[in-house]
């Protein structure tokens, strides 16, 4: 049987057992203790029913306590269901209810406004909450349990994660992952960065529940220190690097460009001359960030390109981008070429391939490309041809095999590294008693690349205000994918000849009809 991503935890407990593997703001755990601490949570969940391949969903930010999570699941061949801070606690129970989990580890502070929720959900026995509250609490659980290696079988065609992403319809689907295809995401991020030993440190500022995590293996395996930055808070980010300097790190593109400003203004500000590697993911690179990164930075820009369905297809290098400033500038706005691990293909609509320079859709076949959906046959193969998983990007490939990404073939707005449908959206706007309809479209924003603005048609009469929308939303899909412009009319939106609303039509329409200050208004509205 090949080897999984606990094994690598096992090796490195093993050569690298007093080497510090965590560091979180002063605390500490070595490769040994992380491992101990590994087998506690496992075995922990083992005393308490729960069976290998079980559902134990995740729920906190970044902490040394998140990456012992990571580690123990795994250990105990449990399915990882990460959730994040920033959705609401209807969708945490949805997803909670939707995969059936077992049982769920959350952070006091998150766990307070979600219990009301937990109560009727039939497969959910066990609350763990780091602090009070819950079925138990996660100090007593691992207080208690044994610290010996479980020996739990792990098998590559097991399930290690499932990550929720949302659906056409604002549903959200569970893409369903395996430990061999986090294995070999783990290859390919080895294969296409820098040789990282036991001297180096990867900064884990993006979130551990998602981005972060794919990289965090590459680090064990290397025996490297993980930094783990509980959000990323440039004064915070500050004092960590100045006692912790890293070398790698993954970061989404509103962060990096955050990053830049403060270099801009104050370059001694954060101590970054030992980084070989930042990372963006999660989001469209713009070109004029691309340049900037590698003008300001240096030589250690890289651009991943993937999805929660497929990571990592293809990654622009620094070589990539010194070619590209040297030869041809087109190629900043490239995502890079496949990995030594991938396919890419362009296709038309009936699957076929296209030559150099045609739009088509993107497939990819990555070594982190999804099982396919939870539970969901037809979406599953819908996002299948031949192996290869269908992105719904728009994009195609130049004579030289570089990718380059031009649109949606779906409608999925990406702000700041994180997916926001428009459905979903319009979901909670259309249930307000003075809205007649509603279309919700992803405008360019910045500072998130992406912003979700509403055109709203109300009844005639109502006195909501733009604000209230706004309010209406926050409550009801989160902070996070709340539009950051609300435009009201009594007029009905336009129509296709099959009577359709086109997106297009009503993003121009929300484009000339904004007001000059909507810019500085996006800037303000979005708490994140």
């Amino acid at each position: 049987m090949s080897a999984v991503c606990v094994d690598l935890l096992r090796r490195s407990a093993r050569t690298f057992a007093d080497r510090e593997a965590v560091w979180c703001r002063g605390e500490s755990l070595t490769f040994r203790e992380l491992f101990d601490r590994s087998c506690r949570l496992a075995n922990g969940l083992l005393d308490l029913g729960l069976a290998p391949q079980d559902r134990v969903a995740l729920l906190g930010g970044n902490s040394l306590r998140s990456v012992e999570e990571l580690t123990g699941l795994s250990m105990g061949n449990f399915v990882r269901v990460p959730l994040h801070a920033r959705n609401t606690a209807h969708q945490h129970r949805y997803m909670l209810e939707h995969v059936r989990a077992r049982a769920l580890i959350v952070s006091e502070e998150l766990y307070e406004p979600l219990a009301p929720h937990l109560e009727d959900l039939e497969a959910l026995e066990h609350v763990i909450v780091h602090g009070r509250g819950g079925t138990v609490s996660y100090s007593e659980l691992l207080g208690r349990a044994d610290d010996a290696d479980p020996a739990v079988p792990v098998a590559p065609d097991d399930i290690s994660h499932v990550a929720f992403t949302s659906g056409t319809t604002g549903r959200p689907k569970a893409a369903v992952h395996t430990h061999g295809g986090q294995m070999g995401v783990t290859a390919q991020y080895t294969l296409a960065l820098p040789r990282f030993d036991e001297h180096d440190r990867f900064l884990a500022v993006a979130p551990l529940s998602h981005a972060a995590s794919t990289l965090f293996f590459t680090a064990v395996a290397a025996g490297a220190t993980t930094v783990v930055e509980p959000k990323f808070d440039p004064d915070a980010l500050a004092a960590t690097l100045a006692e912790r300097p890293v070398t790698f790190t993954l970061m989404v593109p509103t962060m990096i460009q955050a990053l830049l400003d403060v270099v801009e203004l104050d370059p001694a500000r954060l101590n970054l001359g030992s980084v070989r590697a930042l990372v963006s993911t999660g989001a469209q690179l713009h070109e004029a960030t691309a340049r900037r990164a590698s003008e300001e930075l240096g030589p250690i820009l890289y651009n991943s390109y993937g999805q929660v369905e497929g990571v990592p297809a293809a990654m622009m290098t620094p070589s990539d981008f010194a070619r590209a400033a040297e030869r041809d500038g087109r190629k900043f706005r490239s995502v890079g070429r496949p990995g030594m691990l991938v396919r890419v293909r362009i296709v038309d609509d009936a699957g076929r391939d296209l030559p150099p320079y045609e739009h088509g859709e993107i497939a990819i076949d990555t070594p982190g490309n999804m099982r396919g959906y939870w539970e969901a046959p037809e979406a599953s193969a819908s996002r299948f041809l031949d192996g290869f998983v269908l992105t719904h990007d728009i994009g195609y490939l130049d004579d030289d095999g570089y990718l380059y990404v031009v649109d949606r073939k779906d409608d999925m707005i990406i702000s700041g590294g994180f997916n926001i449908w428009p459905a979903e959206i319009e979901q909670a706007i259309a249930a307000h008693p003075d809205v007649v309809e509603v279309v919700v479209v992803g405008v360019p924003h910045p500072k998130w690349g992406q912003t979700p603005w509403a055109a709203v048609v109300v009844r005639q009469g109502a006195t909501v205000s733009e604000a209230e929308i706004v309010d209406w939303c926050r409550e009801r899909v989160g902070s996070m994918k709340k539009p950051t412009y609300v435009d009201l009319r009594l007029e009905p939106l336009p129509r296709s000849a099959v009577g359709k609303i086109p997106r297009r039509v009503v993003r121009e329409e929300l484009l000339a009809r904004a007001p000059d200050s909507t810019t500085s208004q996006n800037d303000r509205a979005p708490s994140r």
